[in-house]
Formats: C-alpha cells, structure tokens, sequence
C-alpha cells in the first residue's frame, strides 16, 4: 500500500498494470520464470515469452508491436539483445525496453543507451528490482 500525501494515514492501493502487454525474450529458463513472476506480481498477465532475438522480432512484426513494454536478455542464441533492441528502435522507436544482463560493463551501459534502451537490470535480479525499473518508466 502507498500513502496518499492529500490524506494522511490514508491507504491507496498499489498501481496496477493490468493493461500491459509484456514480450519477454530471455533464454535462461530461470530467469524467464524470475521475470514472468516480477510480471505478475505487478497485475502483468499479458505476457508472451520467447527464447531469443529472431523469435521476439518475428512475434513482434506479426503482432504489428501490440506490446506496451519489451524485457530482453543482452546474451541471447541467433541475435543479441543489443541486436534486437537496434531493430526495434529502427521499427518502433518509442517502444518501452528493458535490458537483462549478467555484465553491467561501461561498454555495456554505453551501448545499451546509444542504441534506446530505457532501463536495464543487472542479473540475477530480485523481483522488486524488475518492479522499480517498470514502474519507473510508466507514470499511472
């Protein structure tokens, strides 16, 4: 519950994103399923989880970009993150995108923002993490 600065004491409810479309593309299992929990914890049911780059491109092209928000892994099979970030930025440059790695190297950070990302997480990551850089880039 968060606090209403109007109403002292007063309790409001969590912000809900129950409208969000989520595509997800991770490879590791583990963290597929660490960020597919994060999701729904926040009311995130709308998730459609791929295994790589080529494969978010691909659902991403056949559904036109009818997603609100982009979670990728950096170290992917058949095309990096990095790589598939540059497409979408080319085919849908406003679209929200958050970055998972294992190595938040300066070259990393560097190109991660040249090319658009919005935010990145560093793996492994904890749930409410995931949570704070979602929440930080929707204003309800």
């Amino acid at each position: 519950m968060t606090m209403d600065p109007d109403r002292p004491g007063s309790p409001q409810p969590l912000p809900t994103y129950a409208g969000l479309r989520v595509l997800l593309a991770e490879d590791e299992p583990m963290a597929t399923k660490l960020a597919q929990g994060a999701l729904k914890v926040m009311g995130i049911t709308d998730i459609v989880a791929v295994r790589d780059g080529e494969q978010a491109l691909a659902v991403l092209e056949r559904e036109q970009g009818q997603f609100q928000l982009i979670v990728s892994d950096w170290n992917m099979p058949n095309m990096s993150g990095l790589d598939f970030l540059k497409a979408v930025r080319r085919r849908f440059p406003h679209m929200k995108f958050v970055m998972l790695t294992g190595k938040a190297t300066r070259e990393f950070v560097v190109a991660a923002k040249q090319h658009g990302v919005d935010a990145y997480v560093v793996k492994p990551f904890s749930p409410n993490q995931l949570r704070r850089k979602i929440e930080a880039l929707f204003t309800l």
